[in-house]
């Protein structure tokens, strides 16, 4: 009993320190202290250590917790005629609300990043057959040419900051370029289908 009970508390840590990075890296990036996170779950330093030897590790987890997520979603959108624009719309809101993500994958020290990306693609392959037998996604669009967006998405992400730290964009030039011009741009060059518009 007393060894369950420990089991269950360690998943449960597990869960608050992942739930806890996952928030703390959208707000503030993904060199956040890790004592910052730890206190966030409500846990100590050497309980994060327990569960995650370090920042990568952790980092691992979040983007895990993010492609079940997208399994979950590919999956629930699997009859549905525009599942495969509407899966593309849940990544790039990963995207946006998440884009240091791109940033520490692409360091190449993340564990499983090549087991979790064919994940991704695998949950949008069956969606994108779809959309192909339907006439929705232009001729030749592949599920690399989809995941190829997300980069894209993070330089768009990282020109409207850096131009708006630098002020380099005044209330004459306008605003930084937005994210949702820059959707319905990606979602044009995939489908044939007109962009959702702004909620």
């Amino acid at each position: 009993m007393v060894v369950e009970r420990t089991r269950r508390d360690a998943a449960r840590n597990r869960d608050l320190l992942v739930a806890a990075a996952r928030r703390a890296f959208a707000e503030r990036g993904p060199d956040v202290p890790l004592e910052e996170i730890a206190n966030e779950a409500g846990v100590s330093r050497t309980t994060l250590h327990r569960h995650f030897e370090n920042r990568e590790a952790l980092a691992s987890a979040v983007l895990e917790h993010n492609v079940t997520d997208i399994e979950a979603m590919a999956s629930a959108l699997a009859d549905a005629d525009d599942g495969a624009e509407r899966l593309f719309h849940f990544l790039l809101d990963v995207q946006f609300e998440s884009p240091w993500l791109a940033r520490v994958v692409a360091d190449g020290r993340m564990p499983g990043t090549a087991d979790l990306a064919a994940r991704t693609a695998a949950a949008l392959d069956p969606l994108l057959d779809r959309a192909r037998s339907l006439g929705r996604v232009h001729p030749g669009v592949g599920t690399g040419d989809v995941l190829l967006t997300l980069p894209m998405v993070m330089a768009v992400q990282a020109a409207a900051s850096a131009a708006v730290e630098s002020a380099a964009v005044d209330a004459a030039a306008g605003a930084p370029p937005r994210l949702g011009t820059t959707r319905a741009i990606l979602h044009r060059g995939l489908f044939t289908t007109e962009p959702p518009t702004a909620g």
